[in-house]
């Protein structure tokens, strides 16, 4: 008899004990003490948990923004050393091109000084060669500023009364002068005057050229006296062209001055 009465005892402080634990488990979810599951843990599929979720995903967001806002500082930072890199290759670069240019414009200086034998000035041109060629042409003097040219005792001649855009003609007499028969020149001592010329920068000359050599161009059409294996002709001037470069003489024995 003894024996059920302690048996029943224990069963009820069994009993008060689950009653307890289940209380204080009743106490800690309305209270909001359950343990939430850290990131890293793997959720049993039967929790039914409302606000893990929520919170994992606002940590994940956290995250995801985190990392984000790394790599975007990261390629920001990327970003602005090659601009940098570039700002510094450019600068470079160009102070490389203006040393070559200023190198190749003091050689130029040093070996195209303007020769002692020039041609005076109180002279006028009689004679003139070629320096593609060497051939050799007779001009006069129209009046100070202007020649004719002579070719097998003919005319050079710009449109007027030729039938192309020039052409060999009887030369006019001095009572009788025409503008299609007359020439201006300049002299050229450098790529300085040739590019003022042609309008251009010094460095598009040709590095070809050798001065000092003059030009002849038409009053009509300012087109330039120039000599080829075909022929003379009248063509756009281009300082460049050696077949528009000649040599000048006051003689006119053609003792020419270079």
């Amino acid at each position: 008899m003894i024996d059920y009465i302690y048996l029943i005892l224990i069963l009820i402080l069994i009993g008060f004990i689950l009653f307890i634990i289940y209380l204080s488990y009743e106490y800690r979810v309305k209270e909001g003490f359950i343990p939430i599951p850290s990131l890293g843990m793997s959720l049993d599929i039967n929790t039914n948990y409302d606000t893990i979720p929520q919170i994992i995903n606002q940590a994940n967001t956290f995250n995801n923004n985190y990392i984000s806002a790394i790599n975007d500082g990261q390629i920001l930072q990327q970003n602005k050393e090659y601009k940098d890199q570039l700002e510094v290759l450019k600068i470079s670069n160009n102070n490389l091109h203006n040393s070559q240019t200023i190198i190749n414009l003091q050689n130029k200086l040093n070996n195209s000084s303007i020769p002692s034998n020039s041609f005076p000035i109180d002279k006028l041109i009689s004679t003139i060669k070629s320096n593609y060629n060497s051939q050799y042409l007779s001009t006069f003097a129209n009046d100070a500023s202007t020649y004719g040219v002579l070719v097998n005792d003919k005319c050079m001649t710009v449109n007027g009364l030729c039938k192309e855009d020039y052409c060999l003609l009887e030369c006019k007499n001095n009572l009788y002068s025409s503008d299609t028969q007359k020439f201006t020149t300049k002299r050229i001592y450098s790529d300085s005057d040739a590019a003022k010329i042609m309008n251009l920068p010094v460095t598009s000359i040709s590095n070809d050229n050798v001065y000092p050599f003059n030009i002849f161009s038409s009053v009509v059409n300012n087109k330039c006296l120039t000599i080829g294996d075909g022929g003379l002709t009248i063509e756009k001037c281009n300082l460049n062209n050696i077949k528009q470069q000649w040599s000048i003489s006051p003689d006119a024995n053609i003792c020419l001055l270079n």
